[in-house]
């Protein structure tokens, strides 16, 4: 089992989770922002599987990444909720991490891909987790 396994699958885990909780147990916000994220990981998949091999980071992606900064930027303006800020702030980095091979010659591909791991990957799905985790703190305190 290689580190590439656990990495990719443990991040494909927290997002499944943290999307099914959000639209179990949450508000509207957070039910907009798992959906929003789960239909994005879906498109992103297929888009993947539809793109010629020896490709790594097709437009088609950097379109659905893009679509994701835009429809989070509208929830955080809509829902005016941290997690949403940070939600739209690290997809931000994620379109801005697509580019950043062509933008110095210092990054290669492997640094890429990682930074669009990280924030498109753990970063999303920690933030939405972590506003779940806020609503059912909120929960607790109003119900006590």
């Amino acid at each position: 089992m290689t580190i590439e396994f656990v990495w990719q699958w443990l991040s494909t885990i927290l997002l499944i989770g943290g999307c099914l909780w959000s639209l179990w147990r949450g508000e509207t916000p957070e039910r907009w922002g798992g959906g929003i994220l789960l239909v994005g990981f879906g498109v992103t998949v297929l888009a993947q599987i539809l793109q010629p091999k020896d490709v790594y980071d097709g437009v088609s992606i950097v379109m659905i990444d893009v679509i994701g900064l835009i429809a989070y930027v509208i929830l955080s303006l809509w829902s005016r909720r941290i997690w949403t800020l940070f939600m739209a702030a690290f997809q931000l980095n994620t379109v801005i991490s697509h580019f950043a091979v062509y933008l110095s010659s210092h990054v290669d591909m492997y640094t890429q891909i990682t930074a669009v791991g990280l924030w498109g990957g753990y970063g999303v799905s920690l933030v939405l987790i972590a506003g779940m985790w806020n609503l059912e703190r909120k929960r607790r305190r109003t119900a006590a």
